[in-house]
């Protein structure tokens, strides 16, 4: 498995929600938020923009415009209702694969404590 190849992670959009979740909040921010909180985070702006952007046409959020004093326009990204069921059907699915993982883990480690016995 390559490391340094980026990639769109599944959970990208629950990530995006979760942050929105907060709060109403702009691209740029959402971004920063995702690289300095998330212990693992191999996305980046265009990963981030690209599910905005298919969130909004989903409908689990809605943008507004603000027009600050001075500079450039920001779009707003806004979590709706069904953004929020999104939200907590991410929810459910991501218990799930935790369960799996610690499966995954907990059978693995049984298997290495089994070989480094046999191995004495």
């Amino acid at each position: 498995m390559k490391k340094n190849k980026r990639y769109s992670p599944r959970h990208s959009p629950a990530f995006i929600l979760l942050f929105l979740a907060g709060g109403p909040n702009y691209g740029g921010a959402i971004l920063k938020m995702m690289e300095e909180e998330i212990p693992y985070f191999l996305g980046d702006s265009s990963m981030v923009y690209r599910m905005l952007q298919e969130l909004e046409e989903e409908g689990a959020v809605e943008i507004e415009w603000k027009i600050p004093d001075t500079g450039r326009p920001v779009k707003y990204y806004y979590l709706t209702t069904e953004g929020w069921k999104q939200l907590l059907e991410s929810e459910d699915d991501i218990r799930r694969r935790i369960d799996n993982h610690l499966f995954f883990l907990n059978k693995l480690q049984k298997e290495k404590e089994k070989r480094t016995n046999h191995n004495n």
